[in-house]
């Protein structure tokens, strides 16, 4: 068949192989229902399992380099992960009833027999991984349109993870510049202090106004939350 002046048809990638995930440790139970509630569609879905004779829950936010990436604590078996923040004050709560429609309820999903792919990216087995590339930004307010711009697409922003790497305070956000794993990039800024609060505040018509708050129920502004780790992120290599 002449295919002469035919368009040119993009080879499909192959489906990549799932490798051992990558379980990265919050500061608290607040941090983990902050991730899975605050500004989404619909709650994440938390995953409950034990490791090591430690009941873990957790979520997957990304994969990355064929690794699915999980945020996790260390808690109890329940049904719900509740979360609400009003006039500044945040409560997260672990329950067997989503009655209140005060608070917003992730899901928690009790897993008997966890995949067996997953006890090499568990505790002392967890295993190296490839390190994202690092870009550092000139301030808060250009790290803000990093996580802000999915907005106008009505999409809730990127969560920023706030964490101490040799000495250095870092918050940042991972982004992609295109719509492979591959090619995640973390954008990043070097702070003085860690965050003395959840969330980072921005507007797009005042700038300079760019800064960190607890309270999101201020007109005019978007809202990013803030997630606190454990320990440096292991995808994270800065300069």
């Amino acid at each position: 068949m002449d295919t002469k002046g035919a368009p040119f048809m993009p080879t499909a990638r192959r489906p990549q192989k799932i490798k051992p995930p990558i379980f990265i440790q919050v500061q608290d139970l607040k941090d983990l229902a902050r991730l899975a509630c605050a500004f989404e569609r619909a709650p994440l879905p938390i995953f409950a399992f034990e490791v090591e004779c430690s009941l873990r829950l957790c979520l997957q936010l990304d994969i990355f380099m064929g690794r699915p990436i999980f945020y996790y604590i260390h808690g109890q078996q329940h049904h719900f992960l509740g979360y609400r923040n009003t006039g500044g004050t945040e409560e997260a709560i672990l329950t067997d009833s989503a009655s209140n429609p005060a608070y917003i309820y992730s899901p928690i999903i009790a897993i008997k027999k966890p995949p067996k792919i997953f006890e090499k990216g568990s505790g002392r087995q967890q295993e190296r991984s490839r390190k994202v590339l690092c870009s550092e930004v000139q301030d808060l307010a250009s790290l803000a349109k990093v996580c802000s711009y999915k907005t106008i697409f009505e999409e809730p922003p990127i969560p920023l993870f706030s964490f101490t790497k040799e000495g250095k305070h870092i918050l940042g956000a991972f982004t992609r510049i295109d719509d492979y794993e591959e090619a995640s990039i973390f954008f990043y800024i070097i702070l003085n202090a860690p965050p003395p609060t959840q969330f980072l505040r921005f507007s797009s018509s005042n700038i300079a106004n760019t800064g960190f708050a607890g309270r999101i129920d201020e007109h005019g502004y978007i809202f990013i939350k803030i997630i606190r780790l454990t320990q440096e992120h292991p995808l994270i290599e800065t300069s």
